[in-house]
């Protein structure tokens, strides 16, 4: 396989870097606005390359991305990327794929849309892609485009991201007055001298994810609040 120069390690380098920065700008820009900004396919390169110990292709380079190299052999990889969250389209496609690309592997990244952190990676010989686009009277033909669920049925899952430990539920803090004329956050330990003088704050800043204010309050109030065990200590 012929495969051209590389670029500089310093410039590859401050690619990743450039990237690196881009990834939690993009993730914000979609909390914002509910739309990609317009940088995924990339986004999903430098998270490809990073954990898959993948070489990124010069730029400009023609049918594929990056290089998987073993010995003296070097798999051209294409590599595509897709973003999920709530409320995403279950129709997704992958991008445009040229039938007659310099390529040995399709890879796809699937993102979650909300931190465009990787999920999943899946790859499928570029030829079981092509044999796919080519079938007749397919609208991945006619477009050039798989689904994610077609493109799923002849992919193998070669990554996934580990699933986070269930969180270690926490002792129930008192949430009525102590001996010591106390008052205690339940989710935190936070104590209030007293009396509940400035809770809305305290829970809105570090707890208004765990369960709102305006729905904890008449809990803690009353001292019927059980600890979650998922707040910021």
């Amino acid at each position: 396989m012929d495969v051209p120069v590389e670029e500089s390690v310093d410039t590859s380098t401050r690619i990743e870097e450039i990237l690196a920065q881009v990834k939690p700008l993009a993730a914000e820009y979609y909390q914002l606005t509910g739309k990609p900004l317009g940088v995924t396919g990339e986004i999903a390169e430098y998270l490809a390359s990073t954990i898959l110990d993948l070489e990124l292709a010069p730029a400009r380079t023609e049918g594929y991305d990056a290089l998987r190299r073993n010995g003296d052999l070097a798999e051209k990889i294409q590599i595509k990327g897709r973003a999920f969250g709530a409320g995403a389209n279950p129709g997704q496609r992958l991008g445009r794929i040229k039938l007659d690309a310099d390529c040995d592997v399709v890879m796809l990244v699937i993102m979650d849309s909300a931190t465009l952190e990787a999920r999943e990676i899946l790859e499928a010989p570029y030829a079981a892609v092509v044999e796919v686009l080519v079938r007749p009277g397919s609208r991945a033909r006619e477009r050039g485009q798989l689904g994610i669920t077609t493109f799923r049925s002849i992919a193998k899952k070669v990554w996934e991201a580990e699933r986070p430990a269930a969180p270690i539920a926490r002792a129930v803090q008192p949430t009525v007055a102590t001996a010591s004329g106390g008052l205690f956050c339940p989710e935190c330990g936070q104590e209030f001298r007293g009396t509940w003088s400035g809770i809305d704050a305290h829970w809105k800043s570090r707890h208004d994810h765990i369960m709102l204010y305006e729905e904890a309050w008449p809990l803690l109030r009353t001292g019927r609040y059980a600890a979650k065990g998922t707040g910021n200590a």
